[in-house]
């Protein structure tokens, strides 16, 4: 029982922001890791930069509302790319044609990729959830 409130007591104390903010912030000190090993010394102040941003104000709930706004982008420019596609096939030129496939190929891997994030944040919710 007093490890259980000292735990709560330290992670007020500390700020404990969630589960998706420590993964980012292990991320990015994994990011600044590899800048170093791999002599990215230009890369490694912005990282740094970053880290530090996340370790002062991360909220889960930012996080959350940031994949949301990239999915609503990524589905938008999907759109627009389907559109134009499209329109290609309508001209019948080949290489308009081709050209918009690769951007709608393009395009829907952003989309995946976008909706695949959300996904791996949500699942660090529940397992914390499941934790408690």
């Amino acid at each position: 029982m007093q490890k259980i409130v000292l735990v709560c007591i330290l992670s007020f104390v500390f700020g404990y922001a969630g589960p998706i903010c420590d993964f980012k912030i292990n991320d990015a000190k994994a990011q600044i890791q590899y800048a170093i090993q791999k002599n990215l010394n230009a890369n490694i102040p912005e990282l740094q930069k970053n880290l530090q941003k996340l370790e002062k104000t991360c909220k889960d709930s930012d996080i959350l509302d940031e994949i949301h706004q990239n999915i609503q982008a990524t589905q938008s420019n999907l759109d627009q790319v389907k559109m134009n596609l499209d329109t290609a096939r309508t001209d019948g030129n080949a290489h308009k044609i081709r050209q918009a496939q690769i951007e709608f190929k393009i395009a829907n891997m952003q989309y995946i990729a976008a909706k695949q994030e959300l996904l791996r944040m949500q699942d660090l919710l529940k397992s914390q959830k499941n934790v408690k």
